[in-house]
């Protein structure tokens, strides 16, 4: 599980954000190539479904008919499973 948290855009016109996430780096600064992405539409997501012990990649793109590029990526490793 990974929970995000981001200061809102300040445009009214923005419906929602798309997180992107994956295994793996976008290696561009803005991109949003990633494996995943889910769309919400308050500036806060959990994220579940996540393997352990893994590391994962995000970044956000606010979304209002159009997609804006993404944020700067953070990362983290996922905790081991508790066995």
């Amino acid at each position: 599980i990974a929970t995000l948290a981001w200061d809102p855009v300040q445009d009214p016109s923005i419906v929602g954000y798309y997180v992107h996430y994956g295994r793996t780096s976008s290696g561009q600064p803005g991109a949003c190539a990633y494996e995943n992405a889910q769309f919400v539409s308050s500036p806060n997501v959990t994220i579940t479904n996540l393997d352990n012990n893994t590391h994962y990649y995000f970044a956000v793109s606010a979304y209002n008919g159009a997609e804006s590029a993404c944020s700067n990526e953070v990362s983290t490793l996922t905790p081991p499973s508790a066995a």
